[in-house]
C-alpha cells in the first residue's frame, strides 16, 4: 500500500512512475494500476518471505533510462544487487527503509541480526539517499551503519532523513457510524474495538489483544473487539479466543479487501494495535483520518506520532495489563474527532509526496 499511495502521489504530481516487483502472489506480467504501470518478475522461490528474482538483471539497459531507483525493502534479494545496480546503471537509488524486521521465531530473528550487522551496511553505502519512517529507524540505522541522521536538504548525500508514513484521503474520512455498522452486520449497542493486521506472526501481538480483553471484559461486557485480517494463526487464536470464553466478545473476521477497510474504521469507537515491533503504521494514519483514537504501543514510530492524548494512549508492548488499562481508559473518554481529523492532515499522501519528491531533488543535484 505504501507503494501504492506513493506511486498515485507522484502521478498526481505530474512524474511518471514504473513499479517492477516480484510475481508473488502470481499475477499479470504487465498491468496498468491506476495510471501506475506495473511489471511483475518471475520469482523462483521466496526463503523466509523473501522472493528471489534474478531476472531484475536482465533489465539492466532499461533501468539506466530512469531518473531515480527507489526501492523499498533493504531485507531483500534485489537489496543484496543494489551495489552491482548502482554500478551498472549509473542511476541514483533511493531507499525506503520500512522498520526493523522481526519474525518473532528464533531462527529468522537471528538471521535478520547476522544479516544486519554485515550485508545492511554494504546495502546502505551503495544508495545515495536512505528514508526511514521514523526517528527510531533512523538512530537504529545510523547506530549500526555510522550514517547521519538529518532533516535537511543540503547535506551531503548517504544520509538517513525521515518522513512518515502516510493515507490517502480520499478513501478514508468520516462516515455515519451506524451505517457503516449496519453495512456490516456489527452490532448498534455495543462498544466496537476494531484490529486491522494479518495474522502471521507473533510481532502484531493479536496473542496479547485477546489476553488483554480478558481483563477488558471484566470491567465492562458492552464491548466488541473486531480483528480484521487473514493469516495462519487464525485457528491458533480462535482457540485462545474459546478457552477464555470469549466468543460473545472478540470476532474473527478474517481478510478483507483494502476498499472495505473504510468501512470497518468508521464503525469501530477505538482502533487498537497491540503490535511488538513496527515501523510507522499505515492503519495507525487510516485511523485518524477516520477520525478515531488510536491506541498502540510503544514500537518503532507510533509514539512519534502519537504525540498527544488528543488522538490516544499508548501501552508497554506486550502487556495485556496496560494494554487493557489505556483502552479502558480510552473507551471511557469523550474523544474529539474533529482535532482527530485536522491532526491527519499533515500526513495525506499529497504531503508525504512532496516531501519524497524533495529527497529526488537531492540526489538529482
Amino acid at each position: 500500500m505504501y507503494v501504492y499511495n506513493l506511486s498515485k502521489g507522484l502521478i498526481n504530481e505530474g512524474h511518471t512512475v514504473e513499479v517492477i516487483t516480484s510475481n508473488i502472489p502470481e499475477g499479470r506480467t504487465f498491468e496498468v494500476m491506476d495510471g501506475i504501470s506495473v511489471r511483475r518478475l518471475r520469482c523462483i522461490g521466496e526463503p523466509l518471505r523473501n522472493p528471489l528474482v534474478p531476472s531484475i538483471f536482465l533489465l539492466i539497459n532499461e533501468l539506466k533510462n530512469f531518473d531515480i531507483i527507489h526501492i523499498h525493502n533493504v531485507y531483500s534479494f534485489v537489496a543484496l544487487s543494489f551495489p552491482l545496480l548502482k554500478r551498472l546503471c549509473k542511476v541514483p537509488l533511493v531507499l525506503t527503509h520500512h522498520g526493523q524486521l522481526m519474525f518473532g521465531e528464533h531462527i529468522g530473528d537471528t538471521c535478520v541480526r547476522i544479516y544486519e550487522k554485515s550485508a545492511r551496511r554494504v546495502i546502505l553505502n551503495s544508495v545515495d539517499r536512505t528514508v526511514t519512517l521514523s526517528k527510531s529507524d533512523a538512530r537504529h540505522i545510523a547506530q549500526y551503519n555510522g550514517a547521519s541522521e538529518d532533516h535537511g536538504i543540503s547535506l551531503p548525500l548517504r544520509r538517513v532523513v525521515t518522513i512518515p508514513n502516510g493515507y490517502d484521503n480520499t478513501k478514508f474520512y468520516p462516515m455515519n457510524t451506524g451505517e457503516c455498522r449496519e453495512a456490516l452486520g456489527l452490532p448498534t449497542d455495543k462498544k466496537v474495538i476494531l484490529n486491522v493486521g494479518r495474522l502471521y506472526g507473533v510481532v502484531k501481538g493479536h496473542e496479547h489483544l485477546i489476553n488483554a480483553m480478558s481483563r477488558i471484559v471484566r470491567e465492562r461486557t458492552d464491548i466488541l473487539c473486531v480483528v480484521v485480517g487473514p493469516g495462519r494463526l487464525y485457528d491458533a487464536l480462535k482457540s485462545q479466543i474459546g478457552s477464555l470464553g470469549l466468543e460473545d466478545h472478540v470476532m474473527l473476521a478474517g481478510g478483507k479487501p483494502h476498499d472495505e477497510i473504510p468501512l470497518w474504521l468508521n464503525a469501530c469507537d477505538l482502533f487498537v494495535l497491540p503490535s511488538l515491533s513496527e515501523g510507522n503504521p499505515t492503519v495507525m494514519f487510516e485511523a485518524f483520518g477516520c477520525g478515531k483514537p488510536f491506541v498502540g504501543t510503544r514500537v518503532g514510530g507510533i509514539p512519534e506520532v502519537v504525540t498527544s492524548d488528543k488522538y490516544g494512549l499508548l501501552a508497554d508492548p506486550g502487556n495485556p495489563d496496560d494494554l487493557a488499562e489505556k483502552t479502558l481508559i480510552a473507551l471511557d473518554r469523550e474523544w474529539d474527532s474533529e482535532a482527530i481529523l485536522a491532526y491527519s492532515e499533515r500526513y495525506t499522501w499529497k504531503t508525504i509526496a512532496k516531501e519524497i519528491v524533495g529527497v529526488y531533488g537531492q540526489v538529482l543535484g
